[in-house]
């Protein structure tokens, strides 16, 4: 790690939560096909691709309290049972979200598009999966916390995403071409 890097707790550069659950009936009665509200984002709407879908017909209500709220540009990230770790994206809007989902908000001096980038690298799937526990397999909040990652500064972060924006999309054309 360069001098100008520190290393630094997940817990301590974003903020960590997971979001709530909604029972089938409930969900059927009062949040399915509302007009107005947030979209509530499960884990079947968040692809392997990265990609998130907004349209599943469940809607939170704006007035709602107590739901949590994953705001525009956080990265969300699977932290139970089989696609643990494997289902990521970056939300487009403010959204409410599933229990078994985690956001991750970037602070004040954290690019959102490197922090993605981070939950999204190797080293961080590497540490996701040591510490998955129990029958479902999963990563508690408290977990995800500790878990030390390198941090450059702004400027550096900056310069990562850039790089990272032009060299993925052909690293994809290329697996594409296998």
């Amino acid at each position: 790690v360069p001098e100008n890097w520190v290393w630094i707790r997940l817990g301590d550069f974003c903020s960590i939560y997971n979001g709530n659950s909604i029972n089938a009936g409930e969900k059927a009665e009062k949040y399915s096909k509302k007009c107005a509200g947030h979209s509530f984002i499960a884990t079947k709407d968040v692809g392997f691709d990265c990609s998130i879908s907004y349209d599943n017909g469940v809607k939170i209500p704006y007035d709602e309290s107590k739901f949590k709220i994953a705001k525009k540009n956080s990265t969300l990230l699977c932290i139970e049972g089989g696609s643990a770790g494997k289902k990521i994206g970056i939300v487009s809007e403010d959204v409410c979200f599933g229990n078994k989902l985690c956001s991750f908000n970037a602070g004040e001096h954290i690019n959102y598009k490197f922090q993605y980038y981070v939950i999204y690298s190797p080293i961080f799937k590497k540490r996701f999966i040591e510490n998955k526990s129990g029958m479902i397999g999963g990563v508690s909040i408290k977990k995800l916390k500790e878990i030390l990652i390198p941090l450059p500064p702004l400027e550096e972060q900056q310069r990562i995403v850039d790089k990272l924006d032009e060299l993925l999309p052909l690293v994809d054309k290329l697996a594409e071409l296998n």
